[in-house]
């Protein structure tokens, strides 16, 4: 049984804790050996309260009992200056200090799984670092412009680091920690925090995996709809923000049938749903894609986002 564990890390605090729910629960219910589950929780702040649901739902649907992780954040923010994130970003950098296994899978807490991840499990490969996805046009187009620290930065290699399958062992041996914190010293805390130093110090070490494993925008790849990404769109756990808001349709969707059990038709009124399944089907192509994320218009922007939601939305595998 022991080598058959999968091993997951979620990081999250108090205010994620509804994030951290869902990607969770989505993960074990979309897994059929949902016993081999075994989440590594990596709190900053989570309350006893939060911990005790967390453990009910892992264990309420059939994963191992979570165990909770309190990192020595002291010791993080005495290397590294977070000015965009919380030092909570930089944890990624030293989960093979923190763990003593070969292997984890390491996910945001926007995230929402609907495939098995055993198959992305069984992707895992010895001979490299880390296996991820390419990340979004725009962000990486961006990351290029002010990667001063990697003069022959290659944009079709630059990967998101919110989905990582992670080679604790390769990591352990090349001594991230310490590289990362060279790093920081050398050409500061980039934009993108440990994403951008992960991406430099892993750049001949990673492989792109199939980016339905991290859909971020509708592609052809997203189709299959394994796993969806609501990075950089706003703040989803903002305890002001409006259950309603088309937005996050899918997401809330999600949250009140399976962590609330309250289903909840008013999240979106019939008229919307209308319109998400209408312009749903429209379905723009990659190049469409990098058009509309090269353009500076704000207008044109949400309402792209818009449409991509609603493309999440009338695709999705689950039915309401």
């Amino acid at each position: 049984m022991k080598n058959n564990i999968i091993h997951i890390a979620l990081a999250a605090n108090h205010r994620y804790q509804p994030g951290l729910l869902v990607t969770m629960v989505s993960m074990i219910r979309s897994t059929a050996h949902k016993e081999r589950l075994r989440f590594h929780i990596l709190s900053e702040g989570l309350t006893e309260e939060d911990k005790a649901i967390v453990t009910s739902m892992a264990e309420e649907y059939g994963a191992q009992k979570p165990e909770f992780h309190e990192p020595d954040m002291n010791f993080i923010k005495s290397r590294f200056a977070a000015y965009k994130n919380s030092h909570a970003t930089f944890l990624r950098l030293f989960l093979c200090d923190i763990f003593n296994f070969d292997w984890i899978l390491y996910a945001d807490v926007d995230t929402l799984w609907l495939r098995d991840i055993s198959e992305l499990w069984s992707l895992r490969d010895d001979s490299v670092s880390l296996l991820w996805c390419k990340d979004i046009p725009s962000i990486t187009h961006g990351v290029h412009l002010y990667s001063k620290w990697n003069p022959d930065f290659d944009e079709s290699k630059y990967a998101c680091a919110g989905v990582a399958l992670m080679n604790l062992k390769r990591l352990r041996e090349i001594n991230l920690p310490k590289k990362a914190a060279s790093f920081v010293a050398k050409w500061g805390t980039p934009f993108f925090v440990d994403q951008d130093i992960l991406n430099y110090l892993c750049r001949d070490d990673a492989r792109l995996i199939p980016e339905y494993w991290d859909c971020m925008m509708p592609t052809k790849e997203a189709a299959n709809g394994l796993v969806y990404h609501f990075n950089g769109i706003g703040s989803m756990f903002n305890s002001n923000f409006p259950g309603w808001r088309p937005l996050y349709y899918v997401w809330f969707r999600y949250y009140y049938d399976f962590i609330l059990k309250k289903p909840n038709k008013k999240v979106c009124g019939a008229y919307k749903r209308l319109l998400f399944w209408l312009i749903g089907s429209l379905y723009p192509s990659y190049n469409l894609i990098r058009l509309i994320f090269h353009r500076k218009d704000f207008l044109i922007d949400n309402i792209y986002r818009q449409i991509f939601f609603a493309w999440l939305w009338r695709h999705a595998k689950w039915r309401w």
